[in-house]
C-alpha cells in the first residue's frame, strides 16, 4: 500500500529514483528531502504533483528500519506475506516487553494481565502492523522499551553497565524512528514518582539520555532531515512553536480520546480544516472517562507514574497529524490506567455503594470494559483488514499503458488521473517489472470542465473555470496560505515548462499554458486523458482535436 511500492522501487536497481545525497542508507524515507531539483525530478515521473511547493521536505532518518526493508528485499522480495510477518514478529516483541514492563512497575499480577490484554487487543494497532512500511514505529518502540527497562533497572541497583545497555538502545530506537523520542516522557514519569532516590536526583538521572536525545537531534537536523512546509501533516515544533502549539491545543484531546474510547482519530484529518465541535466533544469524553479513573488511582504513585508517561509521551506524536498509529507509546500508560482501573473496580469493588459518583465510576469502568475489551478485539481483525481496503481505493489501472510501443522514448503527459494513483503509477511499474517512459507529467487529477487549446506549435492550453488544484488531496503538498500561488509563476521541469494564469478568488489558476520543449506533433509526446466510466485512457489527438481560436 502507497509507501510500500516507494520503497521496493528506491530498493530495485534501476530506479531512476537515486537515492539523495544524506545520511539514510537507501532513502526510504528521505527523498523527499527539500531540495527543489531533486523534487522538479520527482515531479518528472509525477511522484509528487507539478505544484507541489519546490522545498517541501519529507525527511527521516530511519537507517535501521531501511535495513530492515531491505532485508525484506533481498530475502523474499515478492513475498508480501513474510513482509507483513515481519512486522507481527516486531509486535509480538513489544507485547513481550510491554509485559515485562507491567510486571516491573504493578504489584498485582491480575492487573497486569488486564493491561497487557488491553494494549494487546488495542483495535488502534490493527492498521499500525498491517501496514508494511509503519515497521519503523515497532522497532523503535521495541528498543525503546528495553531502553526504558534497563533504564529503571539502572535506577533499582545501581549497575552502570545497565545504564550503558540503556544508553545504547536507546540510540538504536532513534535510528529507527523519531516516535522513540515518547520513550523519554516515560523515564522522566519514572525519575518524579518511582525513583526511589526521589524526584530530585531521579530527574539528573536522565540527563544522560536527555544529552543522547539532544546529540541525535542535532545530527538529525544539521544533516537536513526533518519535514519543512508540509504543515497540512507535520509541524516543526523548534522552527513553528506558535503553530505547534496551536496543534497540540488541538490534537491532544482527539488522539487520547481515541486512546480511551473508540472513535479513531483520522476523523480529525478528513474534514482538511479544524471542527472546534469535534476536538471540543473529544475533550468532554475524555474529561468524562478519565476523572473517575484517576479519582479511584491518584492515592499511588503507580498510577501518577502510568497517567504522566501517557501524557509526556504523546508530546511529540502531536507534530503529525492525528492517526491511531501514532498511539503505540501513549497506550502502554494508558493501557496500565485502565487494566488497574478493572481490577479496583472488579476485584477490590471499590466505588461499590449506592453515591452518584460510585454508580456513575463503575459505569465508566462497564463502558471501558465495552470498549477495549470486547469492542477493541472484535474491531482489531477489521483494523487489521483496513490496509487492503485503502490499498483498493487507489485503482492501480491508471499505471496500465497497454498497447503502446517504445514506452521507455515516451513523455507521457496525464490528465484525470486519480491523485493517488497517479503518484504510484512509476512504483507499481516498478513492482511489476515493467519499463517506465521517458517522462510521466501529470497535470491535472480533475476531470469535469476541462478546455483545450493550442496557441501554439509546442504549448498546449488548458483551462477550467472553477479552477485547478481543488480538494484536500491536492492542496496537501503546498500550503495556499503561506505559500500562495503567483499570476504568472511558472514550474520548469525537464523538457516542460507550466505556467499557471488567472487566478481565481481563492488564488488558485484556472488556465494553464504548457510550454514543450519540442513540438506537440512530436512522436515521443503522448496525452493521454483517464475516462472514469471506461475505466482507461482516452488517447488526446491535441493537433487536430483543438486547434487556437
Amino acid at each position: 500500500m502507497g509507501d510500500d511500492y516507494i520503497h521496493h522501487a528506491l530498493l530495485s536497481a534501476n530506479s531512476p529514483i537515486v537515492k539523495p545525497p544524506d545520511l539514510s542508507v537507501f532513502g526510504l524515507f528521505s527523498f523527499i528531502n527539500g531540495d527543489p531539483e531533486r523534487n522538479r525530478l520527482l515531479m518528472d515521473y509525477s511522484l509528487i504533483p507539478w505544484w507541489t511547493y519546490a522545498e517541501l521536505k519529507y525527511a527521516f532518518w530511519r537507517p535501521l528500519s531501511e535495513m530492515s526493508h531491505w532485508l525484506d528485499h533481498v530475502l523474499w522480495p515478492d513475498s508480501p506475506w513474510m513482509m507483513h510477518l515481519h512486522n507481527i514478529a516486531w509486535y509480538l516483541l513489544v507485547l513481550v516487553l510491554v509485559s515485562r514492563l507491567y510486571r516491573t512497575t504493578l504489584s498485582v499480577p491480575l492487573a497486569g494481565v488486564l493491561a497487557l490484554a488491553v494494549y494487546a487487543l488495542d483495535s488502534s494497532h490493527g492498521f499500525a502492523v498491517s501496514w508494511i512500511a509503519n515497521r519503523n514505529a515497532l522497532i523503535a518502540l521495541s528498543f525503546a522499551l528495553v531502553s526504558l527497562l534497563l533504564y529503571m533497572r539502572w535506577r533499582r541497583e545501581q549497575g552502570r553497565r545497565w545504564l550503558f545497555v540503556s544508553l545504547i538502545a536507546l540510540v538504536l530506537s532513534l535510528l529507527s524512528a523519531e516516535s522513540a523520542i515518547s520513550v523519554f516522557g516515560y523515564m522522566g514519569a519514572y525519575a518524579l514518582f518511582l525513583d526511589k532516590r526521589g524526584p530530585l536526583k531521579g530527574v539528573l538521572a536522565t540527563l544522560p539520555h536527555f544529552a543522547v536525545i539532544v546529540a541525535w537531534w542535532v545530527i538529525y537536523k544539521t544533516s537536513g532531515f526533518g519535514a519543512a512546509n508540509a504543515d497540512s501533516y507535520y509541524v516543526d515544533p523548534v522552527n513553528h512553536p506558535i503553530t505547534f502549539l496551536g496543534k497540540l491545543i488541538e490534537r491532544l484531546p482527539v488522539l487520547l480520546a481515541s486512546q480511551w474510547g473508540f472513535i479513531p482519530a483520522e476523523l480529525y484529518g478528513f474534514s482538511g480544516q479544524t471542527i472546534i465541535g469535534y476536538v471540543v466533544g473529544c475533550l468532554v469524553v475524555l474529561l468524562l472517562l478519565l476523572i473517575p479513573v484517576m479519582r479511584a488511582l491518584s492515592r499511588t504513585r503507580t498510577s501518577m507514574f502510568w497517567f504522566c508517561g501517557m501524557l509526556f509521551s504523546i508530546l511529540p506524536v502531536l507534530t503529525a497529524l492525528p492517526h491511531d498509529r501514532l498511539l503505540f507509546f501513549t497506550g502502554i500508560g494508558a493501557s496500565a490506567l485502565v487494566g488497574n482501573f478493572f481490577y479496583h473496580i472488579y476485584s477490590l469493588k471499590q466505588c461499590n455503594g449506592a453515591g452518584l459518583f460510585n454508580r456513575y465510576s463503575r459505569g465508566t469502568a462497564h463502558a471501558l470494559l465495552a470498549f477495549h475489551l470486547v469492542l477493541a478485539p472484535l474491531l482489531l481483525p477489521l483494523m487489521t483488514y483496513s490496509t487492503k481496503v485503502w490499498a483498493s481505493l487507489i485503482p492501480h489501472q491508471p499505471s496500465y499503458f497497454s498497447g503502446i510501443k517504445d514506452i521507455e522514448s515516451k513523455r507521457i503527459v496525464l490528465f484525470s488521473p486519480p491523485i493517488a494513483s497517479a503518484m504510484v503509477i512509476g512504483p507499481l511499474r516498478f513492482y511489476r517489472g515493467e519499463v517506465m517512459p521517458d517522462r510521466l507529467w501529470t497535470i491535472t487529477t480533475l476531470n469535469d470542465g476541462l478546455s483545450f487549446s493550442k496557441p501554439d506549435d509546442s504549448t498546449l492550453q488548458i483551462a477550467r473555470a472553477e479552477g485547478f488544484l481543488q480538494g484536500q488531496a491536492e492542496e496537501a503538498f503546498r500550503n495556499f496560505q503561506e505559500q500562495p500561488l503567483v499570476e504568472g509563476e511558472s514550474v520548469t521541469l525537464s523538457g516542460l515548462k507550466i505556467v499557471m494564469k488567472d487566478l481565481n478568488n481563492e488564488g488558485k489558476p484556472t488556465r494553464l499554458l504548457l510550454h514543450f520543449d519540442r513540438p506537440l506533433s512530436d512522436e515521443s509526446l503522448l496525452f493521454l486523458k483517464w475516462d472514469n466510466e471506461e475505466n482507461r485512457y482516452q488517447k488526446l489527438n491535441i493537433n487536430s482535436a483543438y486547434e487556437a481560436d
